[in-house]
């Protein structure tokens, strides 16, 4: 049983959930004729009087021992400290005055039903002065905004997850108005937040809802500051209707339109609808959501200075035109490098409308705007000469209130003396004695004039209906079972039904979006993922699943795996959580089986990569790596998958993904634990997947699979070494990078005369440096990437304890003499150092698990040579061992020194340095060097 229906009162919204209520008026369940569903349909439905006893806090009034109130886990009302600065004067007097006519449903009580009009007007009239002078009497200022922060803010608010719980406010895709009508009446009331509160306030608490509400009912869904400003404008939009007789107002700064989309050029933005908009402070690209195929449309008004011919220059990569008063004044169009153009206008002092578009197709991107009076120097256009227009937003009804002090302080009385404070606790201010409420235990549930019958005046009023009374009844004639904790299923069961869990989720059957709301589960970029890139995943044996870690971090601290879904996990925060990650992990894994702590071997991480990779069974078909995008349609992240998952899971899961997932589509590449690539670990299922652990256990730090990058131009070496001489990042603009076939690449700077760079893997990607006037650096294309030491190589030393000279290449005394190539086109590297000639030979060496490089240094002169010192290498820590000396656990260096010298390991301006001394015979010297990482 996936969606159990009943009837109840939004004020049993949580409660219901778990026992399948949905949230009707009894005018609306009537007419749909629901019926309640039955005890044996659910066999938690029992429970329904106690989740409605938590969620109404009533222990907040009415004592319970310890054990009853640990088994409740009640909701915590609402924090009122500040109330005056946040909430409107108007409706704290409708609230007050009636707060089931405000907002259906609300757990909060009528505590003034038993006065007449005017005497509960004057209580009304002197709470809302009390609660106004907790910081302000809030007189809220004209918001304008532009009407696409609020096109922006009805496409957030019915993706992120707000209609999860809340019911759409238009028809959006497929979802007919209908459908929004019915789910109107069977979602958690907004109540009148155009009258409640003004455009920042409402931001405000859409940033931090868990404030104000640590309860958690209202929890974060992690929005970004203009994220929450577009939502409020949203569903605030009634105040712009109101404020229409007002004429638009001015904005600094420009009005901007978003896009995603594929361009060529600039008017294939004309094509597209925005996925966003607002106000920015100038032409910039940080307004963007992702780094790639996006464009932007920015206008306002330029306020001129004086009389005068301007130059504008726009530099853009891609594409851009800027144009002043409808004329295009810059044409930086198509895909291409950054590039800087410009044009001239002569232009009146005062104001001028000015518009830019620009998209960027691919790899990096940039746009500046600036202009300059002709002559003159350029420079940005600063926001104080651009403008735009909005529209006014201010809450409705307004109410200009004037704080009395006897008010509030007749106010301050009755917060107290009625109870207020029971749920709302606020400064010093203590409950009334008169209003002392007794035990639970004491409460006789049939009273006439109780809180479930017809309160008498004094006692709060929750218009409950029949049914919620009905439950709460039966749980006060055993309400000595409160005294006996929950088992932990049902302590899971109880908290997924507070939180509103099984809205998005299932668990055990129970739960998950209901068809008319599913909808509205959607994925970014329309990404083909299935309902299984849309919907929440289900939560049965999550705790076996999921780390105690990661489940942790997804509760509390924003932990995410799924980018492509738009629906976001919300953060219910500590106090609402409780010890659910750990109450998970009781019921789902009570073996709670570690993970394995024993380190990966080299072999197997080897082995791993070629699995995950192209080579082996393609992971990255469907999966991201990092920040690298898959080749295909953007499944989970891979590197996160040994931080979040219990290997046990892993295993089985790889094995028989469907078992655990139904309707996935991950296919299984061991079925019946057959391996499909039998040529990787001679096709042996667990050790493949065991290797693809291990390769996986480095997280964001391990090494690219094979495939992954896209290349334009790769130099491959196959039976020869290949060299390339261009800027190579890391070794300078007079660098020689030679690519080996054992796949071990170095890279030499001859400007320092060193050795800069090596990698193992893939040699260099040639593109950049192919195309156009191939300007900039390129970098290594393969992994493993070590910098070696800076600097000149070689120094003759007053002593061991000398510094090292600062000075390298020319400034040294040393001069490139070329290099000379073998039979395998290997380099050997020829420089001066002084009257010293240096030959620098190295190689690469096949080796498991990665090849190595062996270089030989050889030394003449016709002079005799003075003693020297090689600086090999510079580090945070450098070790002696058997292997040889370790450099910050990354590099391993060997050496072949004749005679009795031994290296140096020695400190140098806070780091460590490695010095060998160079063996003389009469004019030559030889030093061998084995590199090994």
């Amino acid at each position: 049983m996936k969606h159990i229906v009943t009837l109840c009162r939004p004020i049993g919204w949580v409660a219901a959930l778990l026992v399948g209520v949905a949230i009707l008026s009894p005018s609306a369940t009537q007419a749909v004729g629901v019926q309640l569903a039955p005890a044996t349909a659910n066999p938690y439905s029992e429970r329904s009087g106690e989740l409605l006893l938590a969620e109404l806090n009533c222990v907040a009034c009415h004592t319970a021992d310890a054990a009853a109130a640990g088994r409740l886990f009640s909701r915590s009302s609402p924090q009122l400290q500040g109330i005056g600065s946040r909430v409107t004067p108007q409706f704290l007097r409708s609230w007050l005055t009636s707060p089931h006519a405000e907002k259906s449903g609300t757990p909060m009580p009528d505590l003034l039903h038993g006065l007449n009009g005017e005497a509960k007007a004057e209580a009304v009239d002197a709470l809302v002065h009390f609660l106004a002078s907790q910081t302000g009497t809030n007189t809220t200022s004209l918001s304008p905004v532009h009407q696409s922060l609020i096109d922006q803010g009805r496409a957030l608010y019915h993706s992120v997850g707000c209609v999860a719980c809340h019911a759409p406010q238009d028809a959006i895709g497929t979802a007919t108005t209908e459908t929004v009508a019915a789910l109107q009446a069977n979602s958690v009331p907004l109540g009148s937040l155009a009258k409640k509160f003004s455009l920042e306030d409402l931001s405000s608490f859409l940033l931090d809802p868990l404030r104000t509400r640590p309860s958690g009912r209202m929890p974060s869904l992690s929005l970004k500051p203009g994220e929450a400003r577009a939502i409020a404008a949203y569903l605030l939009r009634e105040q712009a209707t109101h404020a229409s007789a007002n004429p638009e107002v001015t904005l600094p700064g420009l009005h901007y339109d978003y896009y995603e989309v594929s361009a060529s050029q600039v008017a294939d933005l004309d094509k597209a609808s925005p996925a966003g908009g607002g106000s920015a402070d100038g032409f910039s690209t940080s307004y963007t959501k992702r780094p790639q195929q996006y464009g932007l449309k920015f206008h306002g008004m330029l306020q001129v200075p004086k009389d005068a011919t301007y130059v504008f220059f726009v530099t853009a990569d891609d594409g851009a035109k800027l144009w002043i008063d409808g004329q295009v004044v810059v044409d930086n169009d198509g895909i291409h490098a950054p590039q800087e153009k410009s044009g001239k206008v002569a232009l009146k002092a005062g104001a001028h409308s000015i518009a830019l578009s620009f998209f960027n197709q691919g790899a990096g991107a940039e746009l500046q705007v600036g202009w300059a009076e002709e002559g003159k120097q350029r420079r940005s256009i600063p926001t104080s000469v651009l403008s735009h227009s909005g529209r006014p937003m201010s809450p409705i009804q307004p109410e200009s209130l004037i704080l009395d002090a006897a008010k509030a302080a007749r106010g301050k009385e009755l917060f107290s003396s009625m109870g207020c404070v029971a749920c709302h606790p606020l400064g010093n201010l203590t409950a009334g004695t008169a209003q002392r409420a007794p035990d639970l235990t004491q409460l006789k549930a049939d009273q006439a004039d109780g809180c479930l019958g017809s309160p008498r005046p004094g006692l709060p009023r929750f218009d409950l209906s029949t049914e919620q009374k009905a439950a709460l009844k039966s749980v006060l004639a055993q309400v000595n079972q409160l005294k006996e904790p929950l088992s932990a299923k049902d302590q899971i069961r109880h908290q997924l039904s507070a939180l509103n869990c099984y809205a998005c989720h299932s668990r055990d059957g129970i739960g998950g979006p209901d068809p008319s709301r599913s909808e509205f589960f959607s994925t970014v970029d329309h990404a083909d993922l299935g309902d299984e890139g849309r919907i929440p995943p289900h939560l049965t044996g999550v705790g076996g699943k999921l780390q105690a870690n990661w489940l942790k971090t997804v509760l509390l601290n924003k932990g995410a795996a799924r980018p492509y879904m738009a629906t976001r996990m919300p953060q219910f925060g500590t106090n609402a959580i409780g010890s659910l990650p750990g109450l998970f992990e009781t019921v789902d894994d009570p073996s709670a089986a570690a993970n394995p702590t024993q380190p990966p071997t080299p072999q197997q991480i080897k082995a791993g990569r070629q699995l995950v990779g192209t080579g082996g069974v393609s992971c990255i078909a469907c999966h991201t790596f990092a920040k690298q995008k898959s080749l295909g349609i953007p499944a989970m992240d891979l590197t996160l998958m040994t931080q979040r998952l219990k290997r046990t899971w892993f295993d089985r899961y790889l094995k028989d993904p469907a078992s655990l997932r139904p309707g996935t589509r991950m296919p299984s590449f061991w079925p019946d634990e057959t391996a499909v690539n039998q040529d990787i670990l001679a096709g042996n299922t667990s050790q493949q997947i065991e290797a693809i652990w291990a390769y996986l256990s480095a997280g964001r730090n391990a090494k690219l699979p094979e495939g992954l990058t896209r290349i334009g131009q790769e130099l491959v070496s196959t039976q020869e070494a290949v060299l390339y001489r261009h800027f190579i990042e890391g070794a300078g603009s007079r660098a020689i990078g030679v690519g080996y076939p054992e796949k071990a690449n170095l890279a030499f700077d001859a400007n320092q005369l060193r050795l800069a760079l090596i990698w193992h893997g893939k040699f260099i990607d040639a593109a950049k440096h192919r195309q156009d006037r191939g300007a900039g650096y390129e970098g290594p294309l393969g992994d493993d990437v070590i910098t070696l030491v800076s600097g000149a190589p070689f120094a003759s030393l007053a002593s061991a304890d000398a510094p090292w000279p600062t000075e390298s290449g020319k400034a040294a005394g040393y001069r490139m003499a070329g290099y000379s190539l073998d039979a395998q086109q290997r380099p050997t590297f020829r420089y001066l150092f002084g009257s010293i000639q240096v030959e620098d030979y190295p190689i690469a060496v096949s080796r498991e698990p990665e090849p190595s490089l062996k270089r030989t240094i050889t030394l003449k002169s016709e002079k005799p040579i003075p003693p020297l010192w090689f600086r090999a290498a510079v580090g945070e820590r450098i070790e002696k061992s058997n292997q040889g000396y370790q450099v910050d656990g990354t590099l391993t260096l060997r050496f072949e020194i004749p005679g009795e010298a031994q290296p140096v390991i020695r400190k140098n301006s806070g780091k460590q340095e490695l010095l060998i001394p160079i063996q003389v015979t009469g004019n030559e010297a030889r030093l061998v060097e084995e590199i090994v990482w």
